[in-house]
């Protein structure tokens, strides 16, 4: 038996992440791991007496999707297991909901898992997150300033339903595991570009830290599980000391009582903020370490009337002895933000935030699947830049097109609804637009045959 399967099986007894009998959905896109996970599974089905389905999502983004779904359906058949696939439009997903790119992506693949789970009456949806994964990610989440439930890593088990049977196997058993049973995997050409922070922490960053502890991947998913043990222990505790700090709770508000939180350690009061934002919102997404922060300074704030905005609509406001949640019923707060050179903007109005790089001209420029990322003309530009909101009149000349266009119009025409309009950051120099976010781009600040300078931004 490969050591591999080894690895999980215990890994599988240790989370407890199966029971005799389960009916499991795989999720496979075709790559090493998930090819890996489907064939260890299919090797352990009779020990845990588990019936097995595949579930292929093709997001909509790449031209050779068609041929990976066609090879993942023959991997599934040659195993005699059942094949399901979809496939969604992710980038008009991404434009109607605001999300990133990624976001849009996770949150259709998700959706598609547990629809298929539910329609199959399946009991598990297994993942192929491995420890590389885990590793990678506490980096990522490091270096967003994440507070110890992020850096508690990727769970093994997510709402009884989702396992991570590889989440203690390293990439390269499984690329061992994969030669020795001559199993044929696609691989994604993504996985290699240093345009994605993963890959740039996968590729760059973790190689560099890995000369000072040769370790160091290990000891980032025993940190992971050290926090986790901890956040499980701080889950318990927030539970029973929450009730009393809650003056009323709402559907769309929760009043918390400003004595009472006074009165908690700063540890504990955090995770209460946090608590009831999730409790609103469902989620937590966007919400950082510095939100969390900026709630306790209003509360220590001697005004007795504040407010502040926090993304995905949430407003907090201290009304003298209360403090007070609630989700905005038109989240449009206009903003504006000097760009003064190269480097990373933040416009929290919107929980979002803008990267520029100025780039030499390369004879080919790789092309950038994502709607999230502008590549324009520098030689015709220079820093500062502005980034807004949108006002009613602007207009710009779309790429492709030879008039101008009110911006309105092109939200109507890619069906944005109005109440996220005003939550779409517009790039200008002077009052010459460039760039609206994650929509598109003057056809005047395209690059062009000549333009040797390249200024490459990237909506997060």
């Amino acid at each position: 038996m490969h050591p591999l399967v080894l690895t999980v099986k215990k890994t599988i007894k240790k989370y407890e992440m199966l029971q005799p009998g389960d009916r499991v959905v795989v999720g496979v896109s075709g790559g090493a791991d998930s090819m890996a996970l489907l064939h260890t599974l299919w090797e352990m089905r009779r020990d845990f007496h588990l019936s097995l389905l595949v579930a292929h999502l093709d997001h909509g983004l790449r031209p050779e999707a068609g041929k990976e779904r066609s090879f993942v359906r023959k991997a599934s058949a040659d195993l005699g297991v059942p094949f399901f696939s979809r496939k969604v439009d992710v980038q008009q997903k991404q434009k109607e909901e605001g999300l990133t790119l990624q976001e849009a992506a996770r949150e259709a693949r998700y959706a598609f898992l547990l629809e298929t789970a539910k329609s199959q009456k399946a009991t598990r949806i297994a993942l192929g997150h491995t420890a590389d994964d885990q590793a990678e990610s506490l980096v990522m989440r490091l270096l967003r300033g994440s507070g110890t439930r992020g850096l508690s890593g990727i769970p093994p088990v997510r709402d009884g339903i989702f396992i991570r049977p590889f989440i203690e196997v390293w990439r390269e058993e499984v690329e061992s595991f994969l030669k020795e049973k001559k199993v044929a995997y696609i691989s994604d050409p993504s996985n290699r570009s240093r345009h994605f922070l993963r890959n740039r922490v996968r590729h760059e960053l973790l190689p560099i830290l890995q000369q000072y502890n040769p370790r160091f991947r290990q000891t980032l998913v025993q940190m992971a599980d050290l926090f986790r043990a901890e956040e499980e222990f701080w889950q318990k505790l927030l539970e029973e000391k929450y009730p009393s700090v809650v003056r009323s709770q709402k559907r769309d508000s929760i009043t918390l009582d400003i004595p009472s939180l006074i009165s908690r350690s700063l540890p504990l009061r955090l995770r209460i903020f946090r608590f009831a934002i999730e409790k609103l919102l469902g989620h937590l997404r966007r919400i950082g370490l510095s939100h969390i922060l900026s709630i306790d300074g209003l509360l220590q704030n001697p005004e007795p009337n504040k407010s502040i905005q926090l993304p995905q609509g949430i407003f907090v406001a201290k009304s003298y002895q209360t403090l007070i949640f609630s989700k905005a019923k038109e989240a449009a707060v206009p903003f504006e933000h000097s760009v003064p050179g190269p480097g990373h903007v933040e416009i929290p109005e919107i929980g979002r935030g803008m990267r520029f790089e100025v780039q030499a001209r390369r004879p080919l420029v790789p092309f950038e699947n994502s709607n999230c990322v502008a590549l324009l003309d520098f030689d015709s530009l220079d820093f500062p830049l502005i980034i807004r909101s949108f006002q009613p009149g602007d207009r710009f000349q779309p790429l492709g097109m030879e008039g101008g266009k009110k911006v309105k119009d092109l939200f109507m025409d890619c069906k944005i609804p109005a109440a996220g309009r005003k939550r779409i950051p517009l790039l200008f120099k002077g009052d010459r637009l460039l760039w609206v976010g994650g929509v598109r781009i003057d056809h005047r600040a395209r690059l062009k045959p000549e333009t040797r300078r390249v200024l490459r931004v990237e909506l997060l």
